[in-house]
């Protein structure tokens, strides 16, 4: 049996009627995301879903990333952790962490074709906010992207808020970074925050630096023992 396309694969979930299983909540419609799970199974039990690090905004605001692979076909989605209002939260708890990322899943499967509808009035929304984060989709390449200072980055002001920055990010690391890898994707997707601290703080980048070094070596040692 030859793998789906990506055509194959949205004309066959864009076509399934999702209207008896939206819910409503704070104005806007959801899909069960264990709903959704189970309709993209059985159309394609090859599909495997992946959070990959969490993305750690300077203001303590967190973004989930979730990857869907479905033969050779993926997608990729990101949400930020939000409240009843639908802003970011500062510093989410880890209950608040997990609900978005199930949320973001099934974002990632509309992206396949499943319930994209519902997420019409969304992209209408947010093409009329021009401060919308999430709106420049354009690929950063760090290496030649000029790292804002002290007096332009105004989420990072001062010592305090480095060390605040600083610590937040070894927070995160150690509570969700599992092997060495998941390290590196982290400090990878953190790295224009990393480079501030390291132009503009470098006693705060020292300190997160071998906090870094410090959780690599114990994850290696749980690795290898």
């Amino acid at each position: 049996m030859s793998e789906p396309t990506y055509a194959d694969i949205w004309n066959t979930l864009s076509k399934v009627d999702v209207s008896k299983h939206v819910e409503k909540k704070n104005g806007l419609s959801y899909l069960s995301w264990a709903w959704a799970w189970g309709v993209l199974m059985e159309h394609y039990p090859q599909a495997e879903y992946s959070f990959a690090g969490h993305e750690l905004h300077p203001d303590g605001s967190v973004t989930v990333h979730c990857d869907i692979v479905i033969g050779k076909c993926h997608r990729s989605m990101w949400l930020p952790v939000m409240d009843y209002k639908n802003n970011a939260i500062k510093n989410p708890c880890a209950r608040k962490i997990s609900d978005t990322r199930m949320r973001c899943l099934v974002k990632c499967i509309s992206m396949f074709g499943l319930g994209h509808a519902i997420y019409a009035g969304e992209d209408v929304t947010a093409a009329t906010t021009p401060d919308d984060p999430l709106i420049d989709e354009t690929p950063i390449k760090s290496s030649k992207k000029k790292v804002p200072t002290k007096q332009g980055f105004n989420d990072i002001p001062n010592e305090e808020g480095a060390a605040e920055v600083a610590g937040k990010l070894l927070e995160f690391a150690n509570k969700f970074c599992s092997n060495t890898d998941s390290l590196r994707k982290f400090w990878s997707e953190n790295k224009q925050v990393i480079d501030i601290l390291d132009s503009n703080y470098p006693k705060q980048y020292e300190i997160l630096k071998t906090g870094f070094t410090e959780l690599k070596s114990k994850l290696e040692g749980e690795t290898n023992g």
